[in-house]
């Protein structure tokens, strides 16, 4: 059993904290818990009862109880009853039976209560003469009261007779008893719910009974393993208004209670039991009856312990208080008894979370039955464990008793960080601070310091006038913290921990600026890299600038590289961007061009722009030595931010600059990008970039002859000549008429007869077509390449037949029958061709020629009757008439000779012929 593996743990504790617990309070704390070193705090706390009259307990133990919404009840063996209000203020306390009571209810109104002696007494709660007794003649175990009781004046009791009675007290003032339920062994419970359902235990099992049908509807048989009926009273406990728990013996029942429909005839069978429950027990119905209400077992569960009591906890838990019989002493043949324990079960599983042994008073010879469990809410529940002779009360830590056990504890990280929504951020504040002061005492400075920056968070004001309150106790509290980080941070500072406040102090200039002096200061000393992250990360607002500037300064002749770049970054901070320069230079910063830029101070640097150019070669002479993609790669961002400064710094300046240091690649690099932005700014320096080309860009040379007139011819030439560049140098021969030097460049140096060829036809010119056949005629070659590349533009200056007749007899040019032959075939294949189109042109020529005369010849058609005016105009405007034969309105006969037959088509050979016509046809309209 679970229960026994903490008994001797707890035992000594829980009689010292019994002991201690103060008679003259109604309640006193007190910690059940071991009294070593706790890392949380209990979950329950306990409190001794002492508010009922001074014999209960000690001369008088307790027999039963019963605790109502307002009232409870304590009954003793001797037979007294005292009732009192929830807050255990007396109402009254009198003898009522001359044994023990065994049972007492009451509704809040009246009260029952039966006894060992047979009898059952009831009565009002207020009024002392509103009392009536009932004898049995048999022990009573059960009694309550009928929910109508004020009315009818009825009770249901129970006892060792094995009889649930209904009784009722007539008008005459004689009762009459209705047998429920017997033979069926001794009546040790009775439960009412709902006001309609009554709940017995005897030997058959949980038996239910509906009053208002008068029916027992249900029987929940006890497992044949379980106790004796009698020997293990029953506890009950309602979970809400349609569920309750019952604990008999070691099982405990979770029971629903529904309204049956008509249609719901099937019973509750053991598919709804726990699988640890024995398949023998069942539940049984009356099917004679239409039921109206149903019971369904939700779980079933074994336990391991015997129950004295049952209630609901929260979180779907149940709370128990388990009984731990004797153990008997063989050899002194003495009994041990011990306390019970009290354990949450989870009420899906009927698995034990949590237990602990609970210390009582005086539990020698005390049974099962005389102990019980009781709850009562009020704000929280309470939580009343009794026995015959003590009782203590449980209840859950709160919030604020956690708090409190923590503050003695002096575990102020916990204390911290429960008190946000309980204490006032001053006091919170303070706790968070006492848990630094811990951590501090405990030399964890680490822990210190993080705890710091989370406890030190300076909230930002809320700027909204609408919420003046709010910001001002921001306000206060943030001067609070203020003052907490000026005083923690000198602690550290001064204790040697700057290392652990660096990490965690905020960046804000309500800090005094003192102690960003002296953090930094010593990373000067101790940690150049550290100090340029935080001169990176902090602004230099929180800071005296100057003061570490000069530091920083001052060790110039030793500084290392860290030291060097972390004052570069002050001064960009504090924009004094040209005294950084001499610092990147000596750092050799490879990107110094563009932190000028960046900042606008590259005019005032413009002479140092080749040495700051060289910081990106690893070799000074890597910038004339690399192949040019290699340069042009680690230059090309310069290269755009030169351009971009075109109007600050004039492209004459950058040109002269780099030719000084003998950077002609880079003037290269420069004008090439600069002539594909801006063509007025490039204006003027043809020369430079025609030796440009021809030093780093010699196929882009000849274009650019081509292309621009923008140069010096004679320097083109001298360029070319001394660079025996002979295609650029032929081009410009060619273009200052030097036609012969330039064909004899061709013919001589590049031995190239289509070059030759092609410059001739461009130029041309006669006298270079007789120079280049001169000097063709003894060369294979340049015979070959006349013959095959004669045509039409060639043919005014050679004809293929002379190259031929011309020709040494004695040279041999491979091919040339073939060349003849496709030559021969070309002018043939060119006559005919030419042929072709001279028919083509005669065959449009014709077609258009018909088309014109057939326009000329066209005339118009009009009706005869119209306006002689009009018809005078047309004939004097056409040479040719169309008249018809025959018109409706006006016969014509015309006898002449230009007429005939049918519609006639008139023509005249001359002018002459036209005016007699005329005549002739005005004298006939």
């Amino acid at each position: 059993m679970v229960h026994n593996e903490t008994t001797t743990i707890e035992e000594s504790h829980n009689e010292k904290q019994i002991r201690e617990l103060s008679e003259e309070s109604e309640e006193s704390s007190t910690d059940i818990e071991n009294e070593d070193e706790e890392l949380e705090p209990p979950k329950l706390k306990y409190t001794r009862l002492n508010k009922l009259p001074t014999n209960f307990f000690n001369k008088d133990p307790i027999s039963t109880s019963f605790f109502h919404d307002d009232i409870f009840i304590f009954a003793t063996h001797s037979g007294i009853i005292h009732i009192c209000k929830c807050n255990f203020e007396s109402i009254r306390t009198f003898k009522a039976h001359k044994a023990s009571i065994l049972s007492v209810y009451t509704n809040g109104i009246y009260f029952a209560s039966g006894s060992m002696d047979g009898t059952v007494v009831i009565g009002s709660i207020l009024d002392d003469k509103d009392i009536v007794a009932y004898d049995f003649q048999r022990p009573i175990h059960a009694v309550i009261l009928d929910p109508n009781y004020a009315k009818n004046r009825s009770f249901i009791s129970g006892g060792m007779a094995g009889k649930v009675i209904y009784s009722s007290k007539s008008w005459l003032g004689k009762r009459s008893d209705i047998v429920l339920d017997e033979g069926n062994g001794p009546i040790v419970k009775l439960e009412l719910v709902k006001d309609d359902l009554i709940f017995w235990m005897n030997d058959k099992g949980i038996n239910v009974f509906q009053i208002s049908s008068k029916t027992i509807i249900a029987v929940i048989e006890k497992p044949e393993d379980s106790a004796r009926s009698d020997l293990y009273w029953p506890r009950c406990a309602l979970l809400d208004s349609d569920r309750l728990i019952i604990a008999w013996s070691n099982y405990v029942w979770s029971l629903r209670v529904s309204v049956k429909s008509k249609e719901d005839n099937e019973s509750i069978g053991s598919s709804g039991m726990s699988r640890i429950l024995p398949s023998t027990a069942s539940i049984s119905f009356r099917s004679n009856v239409v039921q109206e209400k149903k019971i369904e077992v939700e779980h079933v569960f074994k336990m391991d312990d015997l129950i004295a009591g049952i209630a609901s906890f929260n979180d779907d838990l149940w709370m128990c208080l388990t009984y731990n019989p004797p153990t008997q002493d063989e050899e002194i043949g003495k009994k041990e008894f011990y306390n019970p324990d009290l354990k949450l079960i989870n009420s899906m599983t009927g698995e034990v979370e949590f237990e602990e042994e609970i210390g009582l008073k005086n539990i020698n010879n005390l049974g099962l039955n005389d102990f019980n469990l009781l709850c009562h809410i009020e704000t929280i529940p309470k939580y009343f464990i009794i026995s015959a002779k003590d009782c203590v009360i449980a209840q859950e830590l709160q919030i604020e008793d956690r708090l409190d056990w923590y503050l003695n504890k002096e575990n102020y990280l916990q204390v911290y960080e429960i008190s946000q929504y309980l204490v006032t951020p001053y006091k919170r504040l303070s706790f968070g601070i006492q848990y630094v002061d811990s951590l501090v005492k405990e030399d964890d400075w680490d822990k210190a310091g993080q705890f710091l920056k989370k406890l030190l968070e300076i909230e930002p004001v809320n700027e909204d006038q609408s919420m003046i309150s709010e910001e001002i106790s921001s306000i206060n509290i943030n001067d609070e913290i203020v003052s907490q980080w000026d005083t923690w941070s000198n602690i550290f500072i001064n204790s040697g921990h700057i290392k652990e406040l660096t990490d965690v102090i905020p960046e804000t200039e309500l800090i005094k600026k003192e102690i960003y002096d002296k953090i930094l200061l010593y990373w000067i000393e101790n940690d150049g890299e550290k100090l340029l992250q935080l001169v990176k990360d902090w602004d230099i607002s929180i800071y005296e600038v100057s003061k570490i500037q000069k530091e920083l300064e001052s060790k110039s002749g030793e500084i290392d590289e860290n030291l060097e770049r972390a004052l570069i970054v002050i001064f960009n901070k504090s924009l004094q961007f040209t005294k950084a320069i001499p610092h990147l230079k000596h750092l050799k910063d490879p990107n110094i061009v563009e932190y000028l830029s960046e900042h606008h101070i590259l005019p005032k640097f413009i002479n140092d722009l080749p040495e700051f150019i060289s910081l990106r070669f690893e070799n000074a002479k890597d910038l004339t030595t690399l192949p040019v993609p290699q340069i042009e790669d680690k230059v090309s961002d310069i290269i755009d931010i030169l351009i971009n400064y075109r109007m600050e710094i004039s492209p004459k300046t950058i040109v002269s600059i780099f030719n000084k240091a003998n950077l002609s690649i880079l003037n290269f690099f420069y004008l090439e990008n600069l002539s594909s932005i801006d063509e007025i700014l490039i204006k003027g320096f043809g020369d430079e970039r025609m030796k440009l080309y021809s030093e780093f860009k010699r196929s882009s040379l000849l274009p650019y002859l081509k292309n621009n007139n923008d140069y010096d011819i004679d320097y083109a030439i001298s360029i070319c000549e001394s660079n025996e560049y002979i295609e650029e140098l032929v081009y410009t021969y060619g273009k200052i008429n030097e036609n012969k030097k330039a064909i004899e460049l061709v013919i001589n140096k590049l031995n190239d007869p289509i070059m030759a060829i092609n410059f001739a036809k461009h130029q041309n010119d006669k006298e270079t077509w007789e120079i280049l056949i001169e000097n063709s005629i003894t060369r294979s070659n340049f015979i070959k390449a006349l013959i095959e590349n004669s045509d039409e533009s060639s043919n005014l200056y050679y004809d293929p037949i002379t190259i031929l007749q011309r020709m040494p007899q004695d040279i041999k040019i491979e091919g040339l029958n073939l060349s003849i032959i496709e030559f021969s075939k070309n002018n043939e294949l060119n006559k005919l061709i030419n042929q072709l189109i001279l028919n083509i042109i005669y065959k449009n020529l014709k077609e258009n020629s018909v088309d014109y005369t057939n326009y000329k010849t066209k005339g118009l058609e009009i009706e005869i009757d119209k306006e002689l005016k009009e018809l005078k105009k047309l004939i004097q405007k056409f040479e040719t008439i169309l008249i018809l034969k025959k018109n409706e309105d006006i016969e014509l006969k015309l006898e002449s000779k230009f007429l005939d037959d049918n519609v006639h088509h008139l023509a005249y050979e001359n002018l002459y012929e036209k005016l007699i016509h005329i005549k002739e046809l005005e004298s006939r309209i």
